[in-house]
């Protein structure tokens, strides 16, 4: 007979299949071998299954105050908790308060409070750093959040003087991997991702455009035979220093 932390294992199990069949077979490798990770967590919260996040923590098989792989939290218990508040679970914010909190008793209005404090600090947080977003289609976070990898190709010969494999050159490939569940981000490249994060900012004075502004001007361009300027293209440019922006730029505002 299954035990209760089996059952709701297997619960959680059905719920994660349905949401994504790639993380269902990762959640029951982990699971099957025991390991009760920052991504097993994750989900147990995620689909209130306190049970699960109260055996991972009380048998000591994960460390809640390490590093989170999420770069937006801290730790993992901030994670958890941001996760348990933005699902108004009480029971999950209750035990994280205790966690925290031994020798004291859980506030009446503490959830409310915590959660409009975190979901300010974070509003805010996102707004002044301006982190751009690409989501990996596996486990749908934003890598440049959670991070990504970037391989290399390193090539060797050997050595007669030094009497061993020496690099002799090294390419960086094109390929982006996001950190979050080692899987590959299609459609991207370290380039692209390097020009995204100033895709809001004029190449020209560096202002946010977003701040400045775009305005559109037009081409005039003289004709001889009427012996006046007449209108030509439409064209993008900062508000600030009318640079007009680049392709990339005008797409990403979806100006047409």
């Amino acid at each position: 007979m299954k035990s209760n932390i089996e059952k709701d294992l297997d619960n959680l199990s059905k719920n994660l299949y349905l949401e994504s069949p790639d993380l269902w077979i990762e959640f029951l490798d982990k699971v099957g071998a025991g390991i009760f990770d920052e991504l097993v967590l994750f989900f147990a919260t995620k689909y209130n299954y306190i049970s699960i996040v109260k055996y991972a923590i009380e048998n000591k098989l994960i460390d809640i105050n390490s590093k989170s792989k999420n770069k937006e939290f801290a730790t993992i218990y901030d994670h958890l908790v941001y996760v348990a508040r933005q699902n108004k679970y009480k029971d999950l914010n209750d035990y994280f308060y205790i966690l925290k909190n031994p020798n004291k008793e859980v506030p009446q209005n503490n959830k409310n409070k915590e959660k409009n404090k975190s979901d300010k600090n974070t509003s805010i947080k996102k707004e002044s750093l301006n982190i751009p977003t690409v989501l990996c289609k596996k486990c749908n976070s934003n890598i440049f959040e959670t991070g990504y990898i970037v391989c290399e190709n390193k090539i060797f010969k050997y050595s007669t003087e030094e009497k061993k494999p020496i690099e002799i050159a090294k390419e960086e490939l094109n390929s982006v991997i996001c950190l979050n569940c080692n899987s590959l981000v299609e459609s991207t490249t370290p380039k692209d991702l390097e020009s995204l994060c100033n895709i809001t900012t004029c190449i020209n004075c560096k202002t946010d455009l977003r701040t400045s502004g775009i305005i559109d001007k037009r081409n005039l361009v003289y004709n001889k035979e009427s012996n006046k300027f007449d209108l030509g293209d439409t064209y993008y440019a900062c508000g600030k220093c009318e640079k007009a922006i680049s392709d990339q730029q005008k797409d990403y505002f979806k100006l047409k």
